[in-house]
Protein backbone atom coordinates (compact mmCIF):
# COMPACT_ATOMS: atom_id res chain seq x y z
CA UNK A 1 0.00 0.00 0.00
CA UNK A 2 1.52 3.31 -1.05
CA UNK A 3 1.91 5.96 1.59
CA UNK A 4 1.08 9.56 0.75
CA UNK A 5 3.34 12.21 2.21
CA UNK A 6 2.06 15.41 3.71
CA UNK A 7 2.33 18.37 1.36
CA UNK A 8 4.63 20.11 3.86
CA UNK A 9 7.12 17.22 3.65
CA UNK A 10 7.00 17.17 -0.15
CA UNK A 11 7.51 20.95 -0.28
CA UNK A 12 10.43 20.81 2.15
CA UNK A 13 12.07 17.84 0.41
CA UNK A 14 12.01 19.72 -2.91
CA UNK A 15 13.14 23.09 -1.50
CA UNK A 16 16.67 24.36 -1.89
CA UNK A 17 17.15 24.67 1.88
CA UNK A 18 16.57 21.04 2.83
CA UNK A 19 17.23 20.52 6.56
CA UNK A 20 16.53 16.88 7.44
CA UNK A 21 16.76 15.75 11.08
CA UNK A 22 16.43 12.38 12.76
CA UNK A 23 14.16 11.54 15.71
CA UNK A 24 14.56 8.31 17.69
CA UNK A 25 12.00 6.94 20.19
CA UNK A 26 13.39 4.26 22.53
CA UNK A 27 10.90 2.66 24.92
CA UNK A 28 12.30 1.00 28.04
CA UNK A 29 10.73 -0.34 31.23
CA UNK A 30 12.37 2.49 33.15
CA UNK A 31 10.85 5.09 30.82
CA UNK A 32 11.11 6.26 27.24
CA UNK A 33 14.11 8.08 25.80
CA UNK A 34 13.47 10.54 22.98
CA UNK A 35 16.50 11.79 21.06
CA UNK A 36 17.09 13.90 17.98
CA UNK A 37 20.25 14.89 16.14
CA UNK A 38 19.86 18.63 16.74
CA UNK A 39 20.88 20.96 19.55
CA UNK A 40 18.61 21.64 22.53
CA UNK A 41 15.13 20.30 23.18
CA UNK A 42 12.29 20.24 20.69
CA UNK A 43 8.66 19.23 21.21
CA UNK A 44 6.97 17.24 18.45
CA UNK A 45 3.46 15.78 18.86
CA UNK A 46 3.58 16.49 22.63
CA UNK A 47 6.87 14.57 22.99
CA UNK A 48 10.00 16.47 24.02
CA UNK A 49 13.13 15.21 22.28
CA UNK A 50 16.58 15.84 23.78
CA UNK A 51 19.12 17.10 21.28
CA UNK A 52 22.39 15.20 21.17
CA UNK A 53 23.74 16.80 17.99
CA UNK A 54 26.12 14.80 15.87
CA UNK A 55 26.65 12.27 18.69
CA UNK A 56 23.53 10.44 17.43
CA UNK A 57 23.84 8.46 14.22
CA UNK A 58 21.57 6.00 12.44
CA UNK A 59 22.76 3.58 9.79
CA UNK A 60 21.07 3.50 6.42
CA UNK A 61 17.55 2.12 6.45
CA UNK A 62 16.74 -0.20 3.58
CA UNK A 63 13.35 -1.21 2.34
CA UNK A 64 12.96 -4.29 0.18
CA UNK A 65 10.06 -5.73 -1.79
CA UNK A 66 10.22 -9.13 -0.09
CA UNK A 67 8.43 -9.77 3.18
CA UNK A 68 11.66 -9.98 5.16
CA UNK A 69 13.02 -8.27 8.24
CA UNK A 70 15.73 -5.66 7.77
CA UNK A 71 17.73 -4.05 10.52
CA UNK A 72 19.30 -0.74 11.48
CA UNK A 73 22.03 0.37 13.88
CA UNK A 74 21.62 3.34 16.22
CA UNK A 75 24.78 4.80 17.76
CA UNK A 76 25.29 7.31 20.53
CA UNK A 77 28.90 8.50 20.76
CA UNK A 78 30.83 10.60 23.27
CA UNK A 79 29.08 9.32 26.39
CA UNK A 80 30.84 9.74 29.72
CA UNK A 81 31.82 6.35 31.14
CA UNK A 82 29.98 6.94 34.42
CA UNK A 83 26.66 7.04 32.51
CA UNK A 84 27.26 3.53 31.13
CA UNK A 85 25.79 1.93 34.26
CA UNK A 86 22.33 2.87 32.97
CA UNK A 87 22.99 0.99 29.73
CA UNK A 88 24.23 -2.08 31.60
CA UNK A 89 21.28 -2.15 34.00
CA UNK A 90 18.47 -1.54 31.49
CA UNK A 91 16.66 -4.51 29.97
CA UNK A 92 16.86 -3.34 26.36
CA UNK A 93 16.28 -6.45 24.24
CA UNK A 94 12.97 -6.62 22.37
CA UNK A 95 12.02 -3.05 23.40
CA UNK A 96 10.22 -0.89 20.81
CA UNK A 97 12.15 1.65 18.75
CA UNK A 98 10.80 4.09 16.16
CA UNK A 99 12.90 6.29 13.86
CA UNK A 100 11.50 9.35 12.09
CA UNK A 101 12.88 11.61 9.39
CA UNK A 102 11.88 15.19 10.13
CA UNK A 103 12.34 18.51 8.39
CA UNK A 104 13.25 21.95 9.69
CA UNK A 105 12.82 25.21 7.79
CA UNK A 106 15.58 27.78 7.28
CA UNK A 107 14.63 29.41 10.63
CA UNK A 108 15.12 26.08 12.48
CA UNK A 109 11.39 25.66 13.04
CA UNK A 110 10.02 22.11 12.90
CA UNK A 111 7.83 21.43 9.85
CA UNK A 112 6.83 17.77 9.79
CA UNK A 113 8.15 14.22 10.04
CA UNK A 114 7.59 10.78 8.55
CA UNK A 115 8.20 7.38 10.16
CA UNK A 116 11.12 5.54 8.57
CA UNK A 117 11.50 2.51 10.80
CA UNK A 118 9.63 0.67 13.54
CA UNK A 119 11.06 -2.37 15.22
CA UNK A 120 12.60 -3.94 18.30
CA UNK A 121 16.02 -3.47 19.89
CA UNK A 122 18.28 -6.48 19.59
CA UNK A 123 22.00 -6.40 20.46
CA UNK A 124 23.93 -3.65 22.25
CA UNK A 125 27.66 -3.10 21.73
CA UNK A 126 29.64 -0.77 23.98
CA UNK A 127 33.11 0.60 23.14
CA UNK A 128 34.99 2.46 25.86
CA UNK A 129 38.22 4.40 25.46
CA UNK A 130 39.75 7.10 27.64
CA UNK A 131 36.70 7.70 29.82
CA UNK A 132 34.43 8.22 26.81
CA UNK A 133 32.19 5.52 25.39
CA UNK A 134 30.00 4.81 22.40
CA UNK A 135 26.92 2.62 22.43
CA UNK A 136 25.59 0.96 19.30
CA UNK A 137 22.35 -0.96 19.42
CA UNK A 138 20.98 -2.95 16.53
CA UNK A 139 17.26 -3.06 15.89
CA UNK A 140 15.22 -5.47 13.83
CA UNK A 141 12.16 -4.55 11.82
CA UNK A 142 8.84 -5.65 13.31
CA UNK A 143 8.67 -8.29 10.57
CA UNK A 144 11.27 -10.31 12.50
CA UNK A 145 8.32 -11.66 14.50
CA UNK A 146 7.26 -13.61 11.41
CA UNK A 147 10.51 -15.59 11.60
CA UNK A 148 10.15 -16.56 15.27
CA UNK A 149 8.90 -19.99 16.22
CA UNK A 150 5.73 -19.90 18.29
CA UNK A 151 5.68 -22.36 21.17
CA UNK A 152 1.95 -22.40 21.79
CA UNK A 153 -0.22 -25.49 21.76
CA UNK A 154 -3.98 -25.92 21.49
CA UNK A 155 -4.20 -27.58 24.89
CA UNK A 156 -6.05 -26.74 28.09
CA UNK A 157 -2.76 -26.52 30.03
CA UNK A 158 -1.16 -24.09 27.58
CA UNK A 159 -4.28 -21.91 27.53
CA UNK A 160 -4.32 -21.77 31.33
CA UNK A 161 -0.74 -20.44 31.41
CA UNK A 162 -1.72 -17.32 29.51
CA UNK A 163 -5.45 -17.04 30.31
CA UNK A 164 -6.19 -18.74 33.66
CA UNK A 165 -9.97 -18.21 33.53
CA UNK A 166 -10.47 -19.41 29.94
CA UNK A 167 -11.75 -22.99 29.67
CA UNK A 168 -12.22 -23.02 25.88
CA UNK A 169 -9.70 -25.85 25.36
CA UNK A 170 -10.83 -27.95 28.32
CA UNK A 171 -12.42 -30.66 26.17
CA UNK A 172 -9.98 -30.76 23.24
CA UNK A 173 -8.41 -34.07 24.32
CA UNK A 174 -11.77 -35.82 24.66
CA UNK A 175 -12.87 -34.55 21.22
CA UNK A 176 -9.92 -36.20 19.45
CA UNK A 177 -11.37 -39.72 19.72
CA UNK A 178 -15.02 -38.65 19.60
CA UNK A 179 -17.09 -40.31 16.86
CA UNK A 180 -19.63 -37.99 15.27
CA UNK A 181 -22.35 -39.16 12.93
CA UNK A 182 -23.69 -36.59 10.52
CA UNK A 183 -26.94 -36.73 8.64
CA UNK A 184 -28.48 -39.62 10.59
CA UNK A 185 -31.29 -39.52 13.09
Amino acid sequence: MARTLASTIVAEATSSSLRPVTFVDLEFDGGAIWLWNGIGSITVASTTYSGVGSFLSVSSITEIEAVKSTGVNISLNGIQSNILANAFNEDYQDRPVTIYLGFMDSDNAFIDRVQLFKGRLDVMTIHESGGVASITVSAENILVGLERVRHRRFTHEDQQKQFPNDFGFQYVVSLQQKELTWGQS
